[in-house]
């Protein structure tokens, strides 16, 4: 997942050129240098810095698509309801045991992915049929690179519900990334 999204950063459209991103990227160093804002130095400094983290991953092409493919195919935060009937006390336990799992993989997932993954998984391993986990554990994937996984996890969650339409998107972008 994407947390900052370097675009809005650096002002500029997805579309832009390497022309205009560098010319955004002039402009703000000037804006936001910290010799221009005196009275604000540490926040200067934060953003000239944020600004040069967005320069250096939209002018790197593999970067750039790797940004574009976390900005667009965005982490599932939330499980879908899930309904039992009364006699169905075991499943909504091993449901809700998964789900705490779960939230909690949404919870490292920007700080420490690899972990993150590891909760994914055992939501999976408690409930198969779980599409949010198995599609964040193709994003954690796709972070590290390894794309080939990354897609058979995508697919599982196709099969699951073949008319999902962002699932479709996301398995067409993850194949635009790996180019």
């Amino acid at each position: 997942m994407a947390d900052k999204n370097y675009y809005e950063i650096l002002e500029v459209f997805p579309a832009a050129t390497l022309e205009d991103i560098e010319t955004s990227y002039r402009m703000l160093l000037y804006k936001y240098h910290p010799d221009h804002n005196p009275d604000r130095a540490e926040w200067a400094h934060q953003m000239t810095s944020l600004v040069v983290e967005s320069f250096q991953c939209l002018s790197d092409p593999e970067r750039r698509k790797l940004h574009n493919f976390q900005i667009y195919c965005p982490m599932k935060r939330q499980a879908a309801e899930r309904k039992f009937f009364f006699f169905q006390g075991k499943k909504k336990k091993q449901w809700e045991d998964a789900r705490a799992r779960f939230g909690a993989g949404v919870a490292l997932y920007a700080k420490q992915k690899t972990k993150a993954m590891l909760k994914f998984q055992e939501a999976v391993s408690m409930w198969p049929q779980f599409p949010e986990a198995l599609y964040n554990i193709g994003l954690c994937l796709v972070d590290m690179k390894k794309y080939v996984e990354a897609r058979s996890y995508f697919h599982r969650v196709q099969e699951m519900n073949a008319a999902d339409q962002e699932i479709k998107r996301t398995i067409r972008r993850l194949d635009e990334l790996k180019g």
